[in-house]
């Protein structure tokens, strides 16, 4: 029997991706819809519930209901408790926001280190993780040092290459995870590879994947079936000694699985056979895969939310059973190359913000956002316009990459416990505990826009005084320019800063609150009246 939770939150898809893509004009008629469609389903979803459902969603005679309760100049009302002092996740990483690069792409990084801005854009999420991999790692990028490229690559990576990499690495105070190639079996290459790695970045590789998503392989042509995780651990030992061989000391990390039902498994399989220094997985809530096109509503569907959760716990709990840490090294909205007017709208900003702080309260060691630099309309954070700024390094910002920047100021701090109530369901919360005591509270409303202005009351006790609100914004939900956190958007050079004078929360200690346009996010800082032993950090 489908559950209440489930079907809500499907109609709810329904209604948000109707409310955004046609206007205030049809969303009555969108309610209306949906409400025939929970009706429909109700003996199925609800079952004894059906009737309570009936007499709280049904419109009066069959009328819509009235277009003036969802008028954005009243104010729906919600509520977030936090208590400051229980802790539900250790404290975030200094490293956790990164970047995931194809390796196809690995060349034109390598240039950035002396042109173009991301050099810029990288110092301004801190010291973070580069990834080079991908799909391309295995069927396009191949090695190619005092010899011949293989016949099959399309890219060459050189040593030439890896150098530009070390110059952005040290540029930036970033690390590197670089991806060898394994669906064409060479541990020789990668061993030569992973050795002038070492070399040239030193202390800045972080280490050194096998492959990329080598679950997949029967299924991309890479191998013939039958063909299994023996078989898979077999080869890649293989490498490792090869690796270990030529690079003494450099770290393996993997299995860089897929974001499938198999990926729990073949991560606990991994760490149990290989014991790798990190364990690093995919992850895409959503799929365009085989002429699928998910829709902007099931991106802010609670029903993505609640199994990004459960898949976070799930890894979180094999990491600490494993003994070994865990990063999605790569992982972005919509796999196979994102959707257009879903992937890159400020949804997928709103989106990127609720997952940050979901993964980081769940415990992993961190995240790494796929970025494809030369497809502006795919889910890539930085993005090149044309040929020529790829070439020169001239990335613009899309809107997820404001996300980030908002989850960069919770580095280094904890995550506390934080409570919803009201909101219809559209409003989540996170909460974090600096290590001056501040509380941090990320507050992310999903609501389309034109809907109700939220007011949040805040519910902590009376130690803690107003601060800054740091606020989200665009015009809407399918916005792909007019993006703005803290009132401005990144310069042309990749830097970025808030405007001078930030709003403050309302109020006074005990009864604190703040207001929430529909479709928008906010990192919202309160102060402790007193200062918090840091010693206890």
């Amino acid at each position: 029997m489908v559950g209440v939770d489930v079907v809500r939150a499907l109609l709810d898809a329904v209604r948000l991706d109707a409310a955004e893509r046609y206007g205030s004009r049809v969303r009555a008629a969108s309610a209306m819809l949906v409400t025939v469609v929970a009706l429909a389903l109700a003996p199925a979803a609800w079952g004894s519930a059906d009737s309570s459902l009936r007499s709280r969603s049904a419109p009066a005679r069959g009328r819509a209901p009235s277009a003036r309760k969802r008028s954005p100049a009243l104010s729906a009302k919600a509520s977030v408790s936090v208590d400051p002092y229980a802790a539900i996740g250790p404290v975030v990483a200094a490293d956790f926001l990164g970047l995931s690069f194809e390796a196809s792409n690995l060349p034109n990084v390598a240039g950035y280190a002396d042109s173009g801005d991301l050099v810029n854009l990288l110092r301004s999420l801190g010291q973070g993780v580069m990834r080079f991999g991908g799909f391309s790692v295995d069927n396009e990028a191949g090695w190619a040092d005092e010899t011949a490229a293989p016949a099959w690559s399309h890219t060459t990576i050189t040593p030439q290459d890896l150098g530009g990499i070390a110059a952005l690495a040290r540029a930036t105070g970033w690390r590197v995870l670089l991806g060898v190639t394994f669906g064409h079996y060479e541990p020789a290459a990668a061993a030569q590879e992973a050795q002038v790695a070492q070399s040239a970045l030193g202390a800045s590789l972080a280490g050194i994947a096998i492959g990329n998503e080598p679950d997949r392989f029967v299924a991309d042509g890479l191998r013939t079936s039958p063909w299994s995780f023996a078989d898979y651990a077999s080869e890649a030992q293989a490498y490792a000694t090869a690796i270990a061989a030529a690079a003494p000391g450099v770290q393996i990390v993997g299995p860089d699985a897929s974001s499938s039902e198999a990926l729990p498994w073949w991560l606990g399989d991994t760490a149990a056979a290989e014991h790798p220094a990190l364990l690093t997985a995919h992850y895409y809530p959503l799929t365009k895969c085989e002429a699928y096109a998910p829709k902007l509503g099931q991106l802010l569907s609670p029903l993505t939310r609640a199994s990004e959760s459960a898949l976070l716990t799930r890894l979180s709990a094999l990491a600490v059973a494993s003994r070994t840490p865990l990063r999605m090294d790569e992982t972005n909205n919509v796999s196979c190359r994102g959707q257009p007017g879903v992937s890159n709208v400020f949804a997928s900003a709103l989106w990127a913000v609720d997952y940050v702080a979901r993964a980081m309260t769940s415990g992993i060691a961190g995240l790494n956002f796929h970025d494809l630099i030369a497809e502006p309309l795919s889910y890539s954070p930085l993005v090149a316009g044309d040929p020529q700024e790829l070439a020169s390094g001239a990335l613009h910002a899309n809107p997820e990459w404001y996300a980030l920047l908002l989850a960069q100021r919770l580095l280094g701090d904890r995550p506390v416990q934080a409570r919803v109530a009201g909101g219809d369901r559209t409003l989540t919360a996170g909460a974090f505990l600096a290590p001056n005591g501040s509380v941090e509270l990320v507050l992310v409303d999903f609501a389309p826009s034109g809907a109700q202005r939220l007011r949040v009351r805040l519910g902590l006790s009376r130690s803690f005084r107003a601060g800054p609100i740091l606020r989200l914004t665009a015009p809407g939900l399918r916005a792909t320019s007019g993006v703005a956190l803290g009132g401005r958007g990144v310069s042309a050079q990749g830097t970025w800063s808030p405007v001078a004078r930030l709003p403050y929360v309302s109020g006074r200690p005990g009864s604190l609150e703040l207001r929430m346009p529909a479709g928008s996010a906010a990192l919202v800082t309160l102060y402790p009246m007193h200062s918090v032993d840091r010693a206890a950090w």
